[in-house]
């Protein structure tokens, strides 16, 4: 440390002080310089931001003062321009000026004509203006023509609105013509419709006549059929051959003989005797069948009695058997027993 201080010069204190100080010396950064710096720094920021607000201020100033000026100066050349247009409109007029005579644009119109008339004295002959053989008189022929144009037009409108009147009435006419000519078509039109629904009335009421004359014939042809019919029907209903009516089968020479030409089938007392007949044997076949189901009955009711007392006889054997000393004589004797049993079940 000592030899750090010694190489340390001694004219800065400060820096001296901050040498030796080991949180100066650790972190290296002067915050009171850096903090005056920065304050220098925004001062001078500051100053130059006011230094150019004051320009702009001064600029803008500046722009107002010439456009007014720019303004003034527009107004004033117009006002000249007006006073120097109304002084030329007003005092330096065409009819003024020194070469008026050479530009005037009526100068002809004004001028003397090159020849007044034939006895003029300024036609020489080198005036080119008067010639041998020349129609003085043009103009009075000329006007003559127009004359005659127009009276010529004027008669030739006068033939064509007498031709358009004629045509108008001629068109006129062959229009109440027309209508004339229609009135009539109308009138026959109307005469033939009225002939046509007669004609039409009175065919409606002949078709009408023959259509009824038509409905009569046909319900007296349906009547006749229908009578017909019912006679047909009535002779089909009481007719034997119709009905096969089995009487008519019946023959002369024996009552239980038949006419095989004329026989139709049994009579409805035949059938009934047949079915009489019929049921008679199902009763009779039934009472049979239930005689045997009632001797089935009684000859298992028979066996059943038998099994059982020949069983009963053998368990009462057995028993005894039991009783009885020795066993091989009961057992022989049972076996025999069985025997006997089996004969008489089967």
């Amino acid at each position: 440390m000592g030899r750090l201080v010694a190489q340390v010069p001694n004219e800065d204190p400060e820096r001296l002080k901050r040498v030796l100080d080991a949180k100066w010396r650790t972190i290296g950064v002067d915050k009171e310089t850096l903090e005056l710096q920065a304050q220098e720094k925004k001062d001078r920021e500051q100053a130059e931001k006011d230094r150019d607000e004051a320009f702009a201020r001064l600029t803008a100033y500046f722009d107002d003062q010439l456009t007014l000026m720019q303004q003034e100066a527009d107004q004033i050349r117009k006002a000249y321009n007006h006073d120097t247009e109304a002084f030329r409109q007003q005092q330096q007029l065409k009819h003024t000026r020194r070469e008026w005579d050479i530009n005037r644009p009526d100068a002809k119109q004004l001028d003397m004509p090159g020849r007044v008339g034939d006895d003029d004295n300024r036609l020489g002959p080198s005036s080119l203006q008067k010639f041998d053989g020349e129609d003085l008189t043009a103009g009075d022929r000329k006007k003559a023509q127009i004359e005659q144009s127009v009276n010529w037009w004027a008669e030739q409108t006068a033939i064509r609105d007498a031709l358009r009147a004629a045509e108008k009435e001629a068109e006129t006419a062959h229009a109440e013509l027309v209508k004339y000519q229609d009135l009539l078509q109308q009138t026959a039109k109307s005469e033939e419709a009225a002939v046509r629904r007669e004609v039409a009335r009175a065919t409606a009421d002949y078709n009408k006549r023959l259509a009824e004359e038509k409905r009569l014939r046909e319900y007296a042809a349906k009547q006749a059929d229908l009578a017909a019919n019912m006679a047909e029907m009535e002779a089909t209903i009481t007719s034997s051959f119709m009905t096969e009516d089995p009487n008519m089968a019946a023959s002369s020479m024996s009552a239980y003989r038949v006419r095989k030409d004329h026989y139709k089938g049994m009579t409805e007392t035949e059938k009934q005797a047949i079915l009489d007949a019929q049921l008679a044997q199902m009763e009779e076949k039934k009472a049979r069948r239930a005689q045997e189901q009632l001797e089935n009955m009684m000859y298992a009711r028979t066996q059943h009695d038998i099994q059982r007392a020949l069983q009963e006889q053998v368990r009462a054997r057995a028993k005894g058997v039991e009783e009885q000393e020795g066993q091989g004589a009961g057992l022989v004797w049972e076996k025999g027993d069985e025997a006997a049993c089996v004969a008489i079940c089967t």
